[in-house]
């Protein structure tokens, strides 16, 4: 019964990194020019997340807490450094779909 269990442990083990592998292959056969689109195409959305996140930081900034007292100036800061990576991410993401329009 042991063995048996093992068996079909197994056996699922081997076929799950079979079709893994047959996903990675599947990857490796698209052409750079598809890729390179998938790419230019996640570069404008992460522009379009860090667009959202400076407008939500300039709300922020304005912003008085209901108390009156304290700010939301960390929270300002907070979508401002969320828009800069988004910013940096979409840049990255252009350079590689620039290389692999290249090739």
């Amino acid at each position: 019964m042991t063995r048996r269990i093992g068996a079909v442990v197994g056996l699922f083990a081997v076929a799950l990194l079979a079709a893994g592998s047959l996903s990675f292959a599947a990857q490796e056969t698209k052409k750079d020019s598809e890729v390179a689109t998938e790419y230019k195409s996640e570069a404008r959305q992460l522009r379009e997340k860090a667009e959202h996140h400076r407008k939500l930081a300039a709300i922020y900034k304005t912003r008085t807490p209901m108390k009156g007292s304290g700010s939301y100036v960390n929270v300002a800061q907070h979508c401002e450094k969320l828009a800069k990576y988004y910013d940096d991410a979409a840049k990255e993401a252009d350079a590689v779909s620039s290389e692999l329009s290249k090739q």
